[in-house]
């Protein structure tokens, strides 16, 4: 069965729901609003014709006003309260053309039985109702057309009732209502067409937005994740430095914490790259299982990781407990190493912290993590070494405060 394309558009889905229903949802309070609007106007414009009765046709006057008042206000007052109503706005646009289709049935029974001459010339008024039920409430086309002709029929109906109508005066009436149905069908079907054209455009270009920043969240993750362990990355670590310098002054510390997994070139050189890789994706789960939710664990570069915590206390033993927690979990793994001491893979671990202030540079308290790290390498490594925030330089002899030792330290 043949579709105009405007049906084969309502009828697609987005989503879960038909452009129909999405349509009639999404643009409910505008066309509320024209519609709400409009009755208004034709209310008014209808029943001021009122005087246009008694002045053109006094002898049906009495039958205008109460046919008016009676038949056509109260569905009118009812048509208002219904606009108010939680129903879809294509109930309510029905209700509108309902009521026209009775004002135009009140107003054909008016001018039916007078026999003032000018009732055949005002009688070409009742194709304003055509133009109302098309181009001046603009409903859905389907009750756009089946209210026009209603309308059409009804004129049609009446028009052999008036007085002094005759086959020319029938044919000259058809001569410029036909056209009138035609054209205000076409121009209501191009409006509805169009309308729904823009809207779907509008529909696809939000669709495409939200896919695009969608798309561009998953690629900011992307970027701020290392590929290999899942830990944030060194971009992402600039990023949170950053936060930190905008983030006012506050009574708080920050600990910085750098591990190097120990002879790990010659780990890869002995087992290979991808047995390396393995070996660094279960040492980044270790150091994510010791860390808080809230810590912030990247990888800092090849074997390298860094961790940066808030504390609350300037002394440096919840960094060091974090420390050694780190460097007793990758022992635990017992990753095998032979060409080393151990036997087994092991990290050596620098710590420094310090006050929180976002004018000092992060980077002072990196460098003397980094400095406590390498004097626990020049040490013998699988160790955690502490570095003073305030000489920048290795505290060798540093007590350790550990929950988790063994025998390897």
């Amino acid at each position: 069965m043949f579709r105009l394309s405007y049906y084969q558009q309502l009828s697609q889905h987005i989503g879960s729901m038909t452009v129909r229903q999405k349509y009639d949802i999404d643009r409910h309070d505008v066309r509320l609003r024209s519609l709400h609007l409009h009755t208004s106007l034709l209310a008014l414009f209808y029943f001021s014709y009122t005087l246009v009765d008694i002045f053109l046709l006094p002898d049906v006057a009495f039958r205008s006003v109460l046919l008016r008042a009676l038949i056509v206000g109260p569905p009118t007052v009812m048509l208002f309260a219904y606009y108010k109503r939680p129903v879809s706005i294509r109930r309510k646009e029905l209700a509108a053309v309902l009521v026209v289709c009775l004002a135009t049935v009140a107003w054909c029974a008016v001018l039916i039985g007078s026999e003032n001459p000018h009732v055949l010339g005002y009688f070409y008024a009742g194709l304003v109702f055509l133009m109302v039920l098309t181009i001046v409430l603009i409903p859905p086309f389907e009750y756009s057309l089946y209210g026009s002709l209603f309308v059409f029929a009804c004129l049609y109906a009446t028009i052999g009732f008036l007085a002094g109508t005759d086959r020319g005066y029938v044919m000259n009436h058809l001569a410029l209502s036909v056209p009138v149905l035609v054209l205000t069908l076409i121009a209501n079907y191009r409006f509805c067409a169009e309308s729904l054209r823009l809207y779907l455009e509008n529909v696809s270009v939000e669709t495409l937005r939200e896919e695009l920043a969608a798309r561009n969240a998953e690629l900011e993750r992307i970027s701020h994740v290392d590929p290999l362990t899942g830990l944030a990355n060194r971009r992402a670590l600039d990023r949170h430095a950053a936060e930190l310098q905008r983030q006012p002054p506050r009574q708080s510390y920050l600990a910085v914490i750098i591990v190097d997994v120990d002879y790990f070139k010659t780990f890869n050189d002995c087992y290979g790259h991808a047995e390396g890789d393995r070996c660094l994706r279960a040492v980044a789960r270790a150091i994510r299982t010791a860390c808080d939710a809230d810590d912030v664990v990247c990888r800092f570069g090849g074997e390298e990781f860094l961790i940066l915590r808030s504390e609350y206390s300037p002394r440096p033993r919840c960094a060091l407990a974090l420390a050694e927690n780190i460097r007793y979990k990758v022992a635990s793994l017992a990753i095998p190493h032979q060409p080393t001491q151990e036997g087994k893979v092991t990290v050596s671990v620098g710590v420094c912290s310090g006050p929180f202030d976002p004018e000092a540079e992060l980077e002072r308290l990196i460098k003397t993590a980094d400095i406590a790290l390498y004097e626990a390498k020049r040490e013998g490594r699988n160790r955690v070494r502490y570095g003073s925030h305030a000489t920048g330089n290795a505290l060798p002899h540093f007590p350790i405060f550990s929950l988790n030792a063994d025998s390897a330290t």
